[in-house]
């Protein structure tokens, strides 16, 4: 239970403000997993940036700008 995000999304202490992204080419995770995360946090009213990067296997690094780019805003908007 522990180990499954969605024992969590409802929960009094989950965060507000998501950002998931998923390489399309991962193999170590089906693309249905986050797309799921993604849908449950969307229905309990939270705020989801997901996207799928094309092209890109399991490495999680990316598009390191954007997501700093992505705080800055949470943090300068005050959201």
């Amino acid at each position: 239970r522990m180990m499954n995000p969605l024992s969590y999304v409802t929960s009094p202490g989950c965060c507000t403000h998501w950002r998931i992204r998923h390489g399309s080419y991962d193999r170590d995770t089906s693309l249905a997993i986050p797309a799921i995360l993604a849908l449950s946090l969307e229905n309990a009213g939270k705020d989801v940036d997901f996207r799928y990067p094309w092209g890109l296997p399991h490495s999680g690094d990316y598009d390191l700008p954007e997501l700093f780019s992505w705080i800055d805003g949470l943090c300068l908007n005050g959201r």
